[in-house]
Order: structure tokens, then C-alpha cells, then sequence
């Protein structure tokens, strides 16, 4: 049994996961738009956002050939989805946001989902297969994907969790590169290609195979990939020493008591029970617990079964739902 809201689509390429994703979501996508343009600073952002347009296409114009089949399929204008779709100049009066753990000798990957208040209807499962990849996700609605959890059918599961940070530039918007790294098939190569790619901003990305655990922070121009211990735990703060100069301060509200929260339940070896207790954990009230007010989703992917469980709050009368990873 799955979901009401899960989804599947196979496409040759990225134009044409673009339309049948457009044709599956763009009435959502569509209304969102139009709420966003009675904002007096949206044509602003639409301006802004075409700064980093010719970047993006330099370095990924299959993205850029799948948001034009999003489009189309939609009855959208280009550059308003590229607005929407690409994050750069949106804000957020609450940015911080979700909590990821790795535990199981890297075998099991918890992650909280946290977002606006009352977003729990932007979200939803999707499996989609593109060429030789095929990858089951928490998918937003307006966005290319991969700035959730994901698990791809090359092994690699890549948690996001956001860091707000100083220092943006004109470059590559991070969901593009979220989105990148979802399908990846070597972290390692693919971190040396990201190290001469200009980004505007960056995230968190926790990288799990079978063999490893990877953390991968970003900047907009600095990266540190680290091979953490075990358990390992991300909220929305630097871990790394050397960036932690790039932090915007005056956002961490509450990353931190997740963060020492998670850190006194996770331990090295946990079943699947004490896994759920963590990731539900509420000790800390309505904003600062692990599962909080904005927690609209939470996946846990058992790497060893090839189980996904995931628990979206618009369906949390069906408690959790198993997915197979089969085509691990």
C-alpha cells in the first residue's frame, strides 16, 4: 500500500521528465505562481533570478531542457518557474529546518523534513526514472527535486538539510546542484567537478552508500567533503571548523537543540523502533523539537532490507508506508 500522494514517471530524458512532471503538477505549480505575483517584490525576484540563468545552462542545460518541458506542460512562463524553481532571492521568516542521522554502520538514514508552517500539502513521494537512473524521493511540488531525501538506484542516498551562510554570488543556485548530486553514481568525482563549478549558495549534503558516509558543506565558493564518524548527525549549522566563518548567525534559532537532542538519543547500533522514537521525538516543544511544528514529512531508508519507510503529516492517519528499494 502506498501513498495517495506518490507518483511515478519514466522518461527517455530531461525534457520529457520535465513534461510528464508538468503534467502531473502543473495545475499546483500554476496556482503557487500566481500567489507568489501579487507579491510587490516578485517581478524583483524575477530579475534577479535571471542572473543566473546563463550560468546554470553553461554547466547543466539538461535542467535547463527539463524546466522548459515543465513549463510547456504547465502553460507557465519560463521565468516565472525558473524563479520558483531555482530558490535564489526567496526567503523565508523561519529558515531553519530539518534533522538527518546516520546510524547502522551507515546502513539506516533518518530524515525530518521541516518546512513552512501549514506546507505539508507541497510534498509528496515520487519515483522517477530517467535513462539509468532511477531515484524515489520526498519531492516538492515546484521544484526539480533533490532538496529533500533521496535514494538513487546507483546506491547513494543524499540528505539536504540548509545552511544559511554570507558570501553569495552570482553562480549555479543550490538546488541545482542538489538535484546534480541526487543522481550521482561517485561522490568523490563528482565533489572534484563541484569544487570548479560557481554556485550562488549551498547546502548540507549527507552522502550514504553501502561503504560509506560522506558530508558534504557548502558555501557559495568554499566546500569541505568529510568522511565523518559514526552515528553522524546534520541539522542547519557548520560542522566543519573552516566554514563555520560563513555562517549567517542571526538565523540559528534552533538548529542547535536539535542538533545536542539527536545527538544524546542516536547511538552506533538502533532498530528501526528507537529509530522512529528519535525522529518523533517532541521533548523540546512545538519549535525546537526534532518533530515540530514544521515537520511535514520524515523517511527513514534501511539500506540493508532495501526498505524506505516514509510518514508525510498530510497522511499521517497511515502512520508510516514501506516503499522496496528493488531497483537497488
Amino acid at each position: 500500500m502506498k501513498h495517495k500522494n506518490y507518483y511515478e514517471i519514466n522518461a527517455r530524458d530531461n525534457y520529457e521528465l520535465g513534461l510528464k512532471t508538468g503534467e502531473i503538477f502543473g495545475t499546483i505549480t500554476r496556482n503557487t505562481i500566481e500567489k507568489r505575483k501579487k507579491s510587490v517584490n516578485w517581478k524583483a525576484k524575477t530579475e534577479n533570478a535571471k542572473k543566473y540563468f546563463d550560468v546554470t545552462k553553461k554547466y547543466f542545460p539538461q535542467y535547463i531542457e527539463e524546466i522548459n518541458g515543465y513549463a510547456i506542460a504547465s502553460h507557465i512562463l519560463f521565468e516565472d518557474l525558473w524563479t520558483l524553481m531555482t530558490d535564489v532571492g526567496m526567503s523565508q521568516d523561519n529558515p531553519e529546518k530539518c534533522t538527518t542521522f546516520v546510524t547502522n554502520n551507515g546502513k539506516t538514514i533518518s530524515h525530518n523534513e521541516d518546512w513552512e508552517k501549514d506546507s505539508e500539502n507541497d510534498i509528496c513521494v515520487l519515483k522517477k526514472t530517467i535513462k539509468d537512473t532511477t531515484i524515489l524521493e520526498l519531492y516538492y511540488f515546484n521544484t526539480l527535486g533533490g532538496v529533500s531525501i533521496s535514494v538513487n538506484s546507483h546506491g547513494y542516498v543524499q540528505a539536504i538539510n540548509t545552511l544559511d551562510h554570507t558570501g553569495n554570488q552570482i553562480g549555479v543556485p543550490r538546488n541545482i546542484i542538489a538535484r546534480w548530486l541526487s543522481e550521482t553514481k561517485d561522490i568523490e568525482k563528482d565533489f572534484e567537478k563541484l569544487v570548479l563549478i560557481p554556485r550562488a549558495n549551498g547546502y548540507n549534503h549527507v552522502v550514504v552508500n553501502r561503504e560509506n558516509i560522506w558530508d558534504l558543506e557548502c558555501t557559495a565558493s568554499q566546500q569541505i567533503l568529510l568522511k565523518p564518524p559514526l552515528p553522524f548527525i546534520h541539522t542547519n549549522h557548520y560542522l566543519s571548523k573552516r566554514l563555520k566563518t560563513f555562517e549567517e548567525t542571526e538565523n540559528l534559532t534552533h538548529t542547535f537543540q536539535r542538533y545536542e537532542k539527536a545527538k544524546s538519543l542516536v547511538k552506533n547500533k538502533m532498530s528501526m523502533e528507537e529509530i522512529m522514537k528519535v525522529n518523533s521525538d517532541i521533548s523540546k516543544g512545538p519549535h525546537a523539537s526534532i518533530m515540530n511544528e514544521r515537520t511535514i514529512a520524515k523517511m527513514i531508508i534501511d539500506l540493508k532490507n532495501k526498505i524506505a519507510k516514509i510518514w508525510l503529516k498530510r497522511a499521517a492517519e497511515k502512520n508510516w508506508v514501506d516503499y522496496s528499494l528493488d531497483f537497488l
